[in-house]
């Protein structure tokens, strides 16, 4: 699940010699919805935010409930109905047949905002995170009270709660975010525990002009993107967004510039076939998820050949079947096939997956 964390993290850095800031959360939604569970928004006193919690049709209401929450330093929870209807004072009738629960609470400078500063750390160490927040409290245990723990054992918040995570977090690949209830000296409390990975990375081995709207395209999902070239003229930061890094380095020396075992995805479109070769020889051994190489199947059968890696999964054609023939819609094919297979999606249509074909 992709929550946004690095813009929100942006945010909150811009925001951190303010007093406080409101955290929205998702913790719960029925039927049809933009957003699910674990989705999340922060809001500045000054009414500014960063982060969805629908398609932008909620987000200005819910300033109006965070200024309660900033006031009053409690959490509160408001419900959206989106269901069509004439009644608009409890159904907003956008005709999105759903309804979302959030949980709202105020996050203090004077409390390190909460689990938001070790959770800066951790993402910029490339760790993963289990949080969990309150959302049903016995006496003992407000709500919103939290704890996060990372994939490096690294821990904040309340004790009872990460002994809560640690057993969730066994075994961690396979953790997803849901809803638990915990026991407390207290009584029961009502849980949503949310997975936040790490995040995503991607490799570009090539830099040509086809390369650039490959690395716009991964860049606007919020992902680390890397882009490699051993030619002066394509290996140019400038050419590249502006958060890409870029590095000009020999093929041959890719492994020694950079640590290829942190990526989750690469994509090798060097245009030279045995350039190619030695990108794909240096990452065929490691665990990544996505590897893909550009031009026909039996160029990737060749290159698979000439790496000694022909059992390797390997995407070629790389990206998804959408007539793609210009680089701007190649590069969102391959994104978009990135985004699937690390989401352990099909990339089919939406519309065919519907039970009644509507």
């Amino acid at each position: 699940m992709h929550l946004g964390i690095p813009a929100l993290l942006d945010f909150y850095r811009q925001r951190r010699n303010e007093d406080s800031l409101v955290l929205a959360t998702i913790i719960a939604t029925e039927g049809s919805t933009y957003r699910k569970p674990g989705a999340m928004m922060l809001i500045s006193a000054d009414g500014v935010f960063e982060g969805m919690i629908s398609g932008g049709c909620l987000e200005g209401d819910l300033l109006h409930h965070a200024g309660k929450v900033f006031r009053s330093g409690e959490a509160t929870f408001v419900t959206y109905d989106m269901h069509a209807g004439e009644d608009l004072v409890w159904s907003l009738g956008l005709g999105c047949d759903g309804v979302i629960h959030l949980m709202l609470q105020r996050l203090d400078r004077s409390n390190d905002f909460g689990f938001l500063a070790q959770l800066d750390n951790s993402q910029k160490s490339r760790q993963s995170c289990l949080l969990a927040l309150v959302t049903k409290a016995p006496p003992g245990l407000p709500c919103g009270a939290f704890a996060m723990l990372d994939s490096s054992d690294i821990s904040v918040g309340e004790p009872v709660l990460l002994r809560s995570l640690s057993v969730a977090a066994q075994p961690w690949p396979e953790w997803r975010t849901n809803k638990v209830t915990l026991d407390h000296p207290d009584g029961q409390a009502s849980l949503i525990q949310i997975n936040i990975p790490a995040r995503t990375r991607v490799l570009i081995c090539g830099a040509g002009p086809d390369a650039v709207p490959v690395a716009r395209a991964l860049c606007q999902l919020d992902w680390d993107v890397m882009v490699t070239d051993h030619r002066p003229a394509f290996a140019r930061v400038e050419r590249f967004p502006k958060n890409c890094t870029v590095i000009q380095t020999r093929p041959g020396q890719l492994s020694a510039a950079t640590d290829l075992g942190e990526m989750d995805a690469v994509v090798i479109m060097s245009h030279h076939l045995e350039n190619d070769s030695v990108y794909l020889g240096q990452v065929a051994a490691l665990d990544i998820p996505y590897i893909g190489v550009l031009g026909p199947a039996a160029r990737r059968d060749r290159l698979r050949g000439m790496a000694n890696c022909e059992e390797l999964d390997i995407k070629g054609p790389v990206g998804l079947d959408i007539g793609a023939e210009l680089p701007g819609a190649i590069a969102l094919s391959i994104a978009a096939e990135i985004h699937a297979v690390l989401n352990r999606r099909d990339g089919k249509s939406l519309t065919l997956k519907l039970p009644d074909g509507r």
